[in-house]
């Protein structure tokens, strides 16, 4: 909990005094204390409640300040009971050592805002305790049965009998923040459940339960747009029926990912239903099918270029790429246009397809970019 989450709560009626440029801080204890340096008892990130008892003269607002200061805490919330007004020194003690300070409504009890920090404080442990549990599923899901798929989805509180879509998500600009728990709040519905990993920088989101890839896409440009400055790559499944089709979900949705961080805006989104053009229909496969095919069809070629130091790849690259002109390659390779006839016969006897066939020369040219593709694929 951020000291931010404090003040827009409107039950606990705060307000804010000085080190409006800090409210991002973390809260991770409340601490009521009228002790006059108390900075013994302080931990790093502590919300300290005082009713002022300490003070007797304004050099003892320096005194309370540097103990807070000196013990790295999130704030200090102060209350008018004891004091009757908020004495000037205190403003100016917190602001030269950029300590927020929130003043307490006269009739708000400490206690309400403990029990506050304290709930969020339990909150968020459980959500890491989940975080945990849902990448133990995330880092074997695709290797283990369905039954298993279903019994970790059951200690997570998902239902295995829902649809569930994948998402991976990676923050491509803007400030550092929490990713997972960005998408855990802002992706969070009724009738559906989310099962999150990753890192703070790169999530894993399994959204179980009513959701659509259109509305998971709207969804996350929202969250993208009420943060200035951030971008995002994503990619997303389509709604998985099974808990069997889960890995093949999730490997979809991590090689959209990979695809979309090529693209503009903050928002940069990939999924099946975006694939136009050969080079996505390959980032669509699984890196072990496009090594597969690259491997049957020009290994062949591969191994010659190994054992005689010739250049038959490289130039069926050129050939293809100057959409067969024997001239142009020739010309780009520095060699006569009969050498390049004996180098491409090579290359027809070894992969056993003809340059004269459009459909062999297809299948050569996607086994020479599906190795690019799995170069490029960071699974690989």
């Amino acid at each position: 909990m951020r000291l931010s989450d404090l003040l827009a709560r409107e039950d606990l009626r705060l307000t804010l005094v000085t080190g409006a440029d800090e409210l991002d801080r973390e809260v991770r204890r409340a601490y009521p204390t009228d002790l006059p340096d108390p900075r013994r008892y302080l931990r790093t990130g502590d919300l300290v409640l005082t009713s002022g008892v300490w003070y007797a003269r304004p050099s003892d607002c320096e005194r309370f300040a540097d103990a807070l200061w000196a013990a790295d805490v999130a704030g200090l919330v102060i209350g008018l009971i004891v004091l009757g007004e908020l004495p000037r020194e205190l403003v100016e003690a917190c602001e030269r050592r950029r300590l927020p300070l929130l003043l307490a409504a006269p009739d708000q009890a400490f206690g309400a805002i403990s029990e506050v920090v304290t709930a969020e404080g339990f909150a968020a442990e459980q959500r890491r305790a989940e975080r945990v549990r849902a990448q133990t599923l995330l880092d074997v899901l695709g290797r283990i049965p369905p039954g298993e798929v279903s019994a970790h989805l059951r200690l997570l509180g998902a239902d295995p009998g829902l649809p569930t879509a994948a998402m991976a998500v990676t923050l491509t600009g803007g400030p550092e923040l929490d990713l997972p728990e960005l998408l855990h709040e802002g992706l969070s519905r009724k009738g559906r459940h989310l099962v999150v990993g990753g890192t703070p920088g790169e999530a894993i989101v399994l959204v179980n339960g009513r959701a659509s890839r259109k509305s998971l896409a709207d969804e996350l440009r929202g969250l993208v747009a009420d943060r200035r400055g951030t971008s995002i790559a994503a990619g997303i499944s389509e709604m998985a029926a099974s808990v069997s089709q889960l890995g093949e979900a999730l490997e979809t949705a991590r090689r959209g990912m990979e695809s979309a961080r090529t693209g503009l805006g903050p928002v940069s989104i990939m999924s099946v239903a975006d694939i136009d053009s050969f080079d996505l229909l390959l980032a669509a496969l699984p890196s072990s099918v496009r090594r597969s095919f690259r491997e049957h069809l020009l290994g062949p070629v591969e191994e010659y270029d190994a054992r005689h130091g010739s250049e038959l790849l490289r130039t069926l690259d050129i050939f293809l790429e100057t959409c067969g002109s024997w001239q142009r390659t020739a010309d780009e390779l520095y060699v006569h246009v009969n050498t390049l006839r004996y180098r491409m016969q090579r290359i027809e006897e070894l992969t056993g397809r003809r340059m004269s066939s459009m459909r062999d020369r297809t299948d050569l040219y996607l086994a020479l970019r599906s190795g690019q593709a799995a170069r490029d694929d960071p699974a690989t």
